[in-house]
């Protein structure tokens, strides 16, 4: 394996030496999640020469080729103007969501809606950039180098890129986890008639000194949810505000009446299968009265809250398959996805549910209908946005098992607890090289370690293995060693983490970023330059 600090050292210095205007640049090119699209914005911002947007010329592809400005220069960045690295490359991101990011890496197609990055961005961000002002095209990238997703590489992935003939050009995919961040239970603040809520909870101490830390300009919020709590909401039992399970883990105070409204995702997304791979699990076991109108009567019933929404993207049909998923069978789409349609027969509470296209879609459906509550991301919610929603807080299974009566906020030092309940077993360097072998072991969808937000996961960076240095001709250092500086900067520098943090996302845990050397510096894996003899996984190929 190649010592880490002294080849990266090597590689900035390659990098800087002989470049002296932004002409000379390296243009990267990649896409996919949309989720931690904009704390990469500021990332690459920081590392690589800042995205202005084409100012000059189309941006593709929002309708009428609207501007997108570019991002400011992150505080916590080194270099108040970005290009930390002082490498002169600028990695162009576009967040289509992670099925079409995985897509165009199989593909290694940038281009077309077909194979490429597929269709305009739900986020907004600067996607196109003024060092290619001769750029007509208002679709598509010429061509893709990684890509982002919360998705994990799986079996199909695996077999639809050797199926492509890629692998033979461009080697192995390299998966690692980028970050981790949590999905937030988000409300409306009303009841379901337009009263505010009666929260009597005082803010944990906790949350408002990661407030503090982390230096947000918003404000957790004094709204408890027990586990029985958001099992019962999202599976449509606990139908209203005055629920004795909200009034039982808010002070003992009615929290308010009238319809609750949970708003969902209505298209396939990373956030989704988190949220609903987190309640398949917690809510196992879980029972409670069939609805509101039944818990508050005299006799109240007994009923499985478990979490039984079927995937919508069934590939068994006319079987329903209950797991996590991108997109979910949430009651109020009537019909499942079969050919001929079978009605869903999934609501027996009775519960209102709205769907929202997109994490911005749902923060409009929950700001716009009383009584509502949600799922959505840390970019569009308090404290990390001081205008977004606001958040209840949830137990974990270590509150649940041992009573202690705390409730957990999404802060990044919780998120991190998370995902820190699990530790890879990557025995050999084979193990390491296999992606699929990060992805079995990644989620956490009940971690039952202390101080942990329980609602979290990775969102992942995935890479080929062997660029070429063909398209790097005339333009300093090339892809590989420019890639793998920002790598460096990524894992271990303090600026990125702190850029993570100021977003609601946290670092990876140490036992996770630590296979990342061996997996890229050594192994079957060994990410390099195409056609370097040195490096046999890599001899052979053409190179992205």
């Amino acid at each position: 394996m190649r010592n880490w600090k002294a080849y990266l050292l090597a590689t900035a210095a390659i990098g800087t030496c002989g470049l002296a205007a932004p002409a000379q640049a390296q243009l990267v090119y990649a896409g996919g999640a949309s989720f931690p699209a904009p704390v990469y914005r500021y990332l690459f911002d920081c590392h690589s020469v800042q995205v202005d947007g084409n100012p000059g010329g189309p941006t593709w592809p929002y309708p009428g080729g609207a501007f997108e400005p570019a991002y400011p220069i992150h505080p916590s960045c080194p270099s108040a103007t970005g290009d930390f690295s002082g490498l002169f490359m600028q990695i162009l991101y576009v967040p289509v969501g992670s099925g079409g990011g995985k897509r165009a890496l199989i593909a290694h197609d940038g281009s077309s809606n077909a194979t490429g990055f597929g269709a305009a961005p739900a986020v907004h961000l600067p996607i196109v950039s003024s060092w290619i002002p001769g750029w007509t095209d208002k679709y598509g990238y010429p061509s893709v180098q990684f890509v982002g997703s919360d998705d994990v590489w799986n079996a199909t992935d695996a077999t639809n890129y050797v199926n492509s003939g890629n692998q033979a050009k461009y080697g192995n995919i390299i998966q690692m986890p980028a970050m981790a961040g949590a999905v937030v239970i988000a409300f409306n603040g009303n009841d379901g008639n337009g009263t505010p809520l009666n929260i009597q909870n005082s803010v944990p101490a906790g949350a408002t000194a990661d407030k503090a830390t982390f230096g947000y300009p918003g404000n957790y919020s004094g709204l408890n949810l027990t586990r029985k709590a958001l099992c019962g909401i999202f599976t449509g039992h606990i139908t209203a505000w005055n629920d004795p399970e909200l009034k039982k883990s808010n002070n003992n105070v009615q929290l308010g009446t009238g319809a609750i409204k949970v708003v969902h995702r209505s298209d396939g997304s990373g956030t989704n299968f988190l949220f609903v791979n987190a309640l398949y699990r917690q809510c196992q076991g879980v029972t409670g009265p069939l609805n509101t109108t039944d818990a508050l009567s005299a006799t109240p019933s007994t009923r499985s809250w478990e979490f039984r929404f079927s995937d919508r993207t069934n590939a068994a049909c006319p079987d329903a398959l209950y797991r996590a998923s991108n997109l979910t069978n949430w009651p109020d789409f009537t019909n499942d996805t079969c050919s001929p349609a079978q009605p869903l027969n999934n609501n027996p509470g009775g519960g209102t549910f709205i769907a929202g296209n997109t994490n911005g879609g749902v923060k409009t459906a929950i700001e716009s209908n009383n009584g509502a509550i949600g799922y959505s991301t840390t970019d569009f919610s308090q404290p990390v946005l001081s205008t977004g929603m606001k958040v209840a807080n949830v137990q974990s299974q270590y509150d649940v098992d041992n009573n202690t009566g705390a409730f957990q906020w999404p802060s990044p030092t919780r998120i991190k607890n998370s995902m820190a309940a699990v530790n890879p077993i990557l025995p050999d360097a084979n193990a390491i090289a296999n992606p699929l072998n990060w992805s079995s072991q990644s989620q956490v969808p009940n971690p039952a370690t202390p101080n942990s937000y329980p609602i979290a996961g990775f969102t992942w960076l995935d890479m080929y293995q062997c660029y070429s240095q063909t398209r790097d001709s005339g333009l300093g250092a090339g892809t590989f060693q420019n890639l793998f500086n920002y790598i460096g900067f990524h894992y271990y520098d303090a600026a990125a983490t702190a850029i993570l943090n100021s977003q609601g996302f946290s670092a990876i845990p140490n036992t996770w970023r630590d296979p990342i050397i061996p997996l890229i510096t050594g192994g079957p894996s060994m990410m390099g330059n195409a056609g370097d003899p040195s490096n046999p996984g890599c001899s052979s190929k053409q190179g992205a």
